[in-house]
């Protein structure tokens, strides 16, 4: 796609927020054009078809997401709470970029037999000879000390509700910034986040 990156990201978000918005059968191309500022003959110029636009989004968002954490995770990283916050604040980096992204994979994961749901796309990375259920997989599991822990038994729910502590705290500060349409003070962000890591490793560790 020949885009300038500026136009395109404009395209993408527009996108993108429609289809968090509204299930795909619902979901409109008027309004994506018009919150673009763009004509719908440039859209299906690019991307054919309100279909093959969502299949594009598809496959977009999840290599995103997967490219942006796995390009800024510190492999060495033992302690599953600093390994959870680094891929907490990959997220909220992109979300700078594309605020409503999550909201997207969300609803792709709701839209089970769409034209492009979740396990389409894992099915289209198969293809390719990705796992992307193993790479995801990977980043909660790769090189982490579990021996750290208390109890030895329920590591894995343990690990869930950590991570879902440290994943809820990142998605409502983005979702705030979002509508209050500011700028992400990571610096704030880390020390917040270390008050709930804190408590959290005290517990369990």
């Amino acid at each position: 796609m020949k885009l300038e990156p500026e136009k395109r990201d404009r395209i993408i978000n527009s996108a993108i927020n429609e289809f968090a918005k509204y299930p795909y059968n619902s979901a409109s191309t008027n309004n994506i054009v018009k919150n673009a500022g763009i004509s719908k003959g440039l859209l299906f110029h690019y991307f054919g078809s309100k279909r093959e636009l969502y299949e594009y989004l598809s496959k977009f968002v999840i290599k995103k997401l997967f490219n942006e954490v796995n390009e800024t995770l510190n492999w060495e990283q033992s302690d599953i709470f600093e390994r959870l916050k680094e891929i907490a604040m990959a997220k909220l980096r992109l979300s700078q970029t594309y605020p409503l992204l999550f909201e997207f994979v969300i609803s792709m994961f709701k839209e089970q037999g769409g034209p492009a749901d979740f396990n389409a796309v894992v099915e289209i990375y198969q293809k390719q000879g990705i796992n992307i259920k193993e790479l995801f997989a990977k980043f909660y599991s790769y090189n982490i000390d579990y021996s750290l822990f208390k109890d030895q038994k329920n590591i894995g729910a343990m690990v869930d509700i950590i991570r879902w502590t440290i994943e809820k705290f990142g998605e409502e500060k983005s979702l705030v910034l979002i509508k209050e349409e500011e700028s992400i003070d990571f610096t704030k962000m880390i020390a917040m986040m270390d008050e709930y890591i804190d408590v959290l490793r005290k517990a369990f560790y």
